[in-house]
């Protein structure tokens, strides 16, 4: 049975955004709720963020949340362009629907800084080899800063 992408993916959204709403403010206004995922080969972060009166607050989203974003990356892999590195799912008070972008070249800006300045960095040394492995990319669809990244890269694919 072949997968219906538009369905899957639009399925996949709406769990994330039934989990913004489910974290919305209930005893005061707020402006909007924005998820954020980023995601490179073996590396990513996700946040959820509350927007009220020009000030942000980071909040905890279920882990159905960052489930269904790893769905969504998935589902949404195009053959030779690659999968999406960040994405940015938000949601209003309106409670009528959502807003939903996609990045699939330019690098990710990771919250808590570069990856590779933190514990994670072993993981993100290899991140982007390991991303071109499983979501593989024509030379075309390979932004000039990622070829930089890869430069540095010793992972290899697992032998069969």
């Amino acid at each position: 049975m072949e997968v219906d992408t538009f369905q899957e993916t639009r399925d996949q959204e709406r769990i994330i955004a039934e989990g913004l709403w489910a974290i919305r403010p209930q005893d005061r206004a707020w402006d909007s709720i924005t998820y954020v995922r980023n995601e490179t080969g073996g590396v990513s972060s996700s946040i959820a963020k509350i927007y009220r009166g020009g000030e942000m607050k980071r909040a905890g989203a279920a882990d159905e949340v960052h489930f269904a974003a790893e769905k969504l990356r998935e589902v949404m892999y195009q053959p030779g362009k690659g999968a999406w590195l960040s994405m940015t799912l938000t949601v209003t008070p309106a409670g009528d629907g959502w807003e939903t972008t996609y990045n699939y070249t330019e690098k990710p800006v990771w919250e808590l800084g570069e990856p590779s300045a933190n514990a994670y960095a072993y993981a993100y040394a290899y991140a982007y080899a390991q991303e071109l492995y499983v979501f593989p990319r024509d030379g075309e669809h390979i932004p000039d800063w990622f070829k930089e990244e890869l430069k540095d890269a010793t992972w290899q694919a697992p032998q069969d």
